[in-house]
């Protein structure tokens, strides 16, 4: 009698919602508070913002970088979202650990029908007035069309999520805490 090899099971928190709902800040927290946890760093095609670093906020690719990995097979999943290209790369995920990272929701749709993945999703949200005013203050010069045009996407792109997800407020500290707390329960 031969053992049958089980298949590599991913266990996933996704972190989602719309643009200055702190879903990074959240993340980063869980992760300081959780040295175990794996932490997945996706590629984008977007421009590298103030303040981020290749590698630690995203993998940032050229248009020709992104589309080779997703032909070769060598991305979990890959989405279009607000104009440019995001995915995770199959090396970002780690089957020996829970894993945690942020996506937008086609991503969350093509991961919850990925038999391999054992998928949470908290759906991080903020009044439009916080997550303006953080968007603001992000960086020293903002590109207030950028902020704009992605408020507008971001309507449209949560107005109707068909996957299951746990909202989770962050207006104040309070709301901040009870969401890392809430996130840890998962682990």
């Amino acid at each position: 009698m031969t053992l049958k090899t089980r298949p590599k099971k991913y266990k996933i928190i996704a972190l989602i919602g719309q643009a200055g709902a702190g879903k990074d800040s959240i993340m980063r927290e869980v992760v300081k508070r959780c040295p175990g946890l794996h932490e997945i760093v996706s590629c984008t095609t977007r421009p590298m913002r103030e303040g981020e670093k290749h590698g630690v906020n995203y993998f940032y690719l050229t248009n020709e970088e992104f589309a080779e990995r997703v032909i070769n097979g060598q991305m979990f999943e890959s989405t279009i979202f607000n104009d440019w290209c995001y995915g995770t790369s199959v090396d970002s995920v780690d089957d020996s650990v829970v894993n945690i990272g942020v996506f937008n929701p086609e991503g969350i749709e093509i991961l919850s029908h990925e038999p391999q993945v054992d998928l949470t999703v908290y759906y991080i949200c903020a009044t439009a007035k916080n997550r303006l005013i953080r968007q603001l203050n992000r960086e020293e010069n903002p590109d207030v069309d950028e902020i704009i045009r992605r408020y507008k996407a971001d309507y449209e792109d949560f107005y109707d999520l068909e996957f299951e997800y746990q909202v989770l407020p962050n207006d104040t500290m309070e709301d901040y805490e009870a969401a890392i707390k809430k996130i840890m329960c998962q682990l």
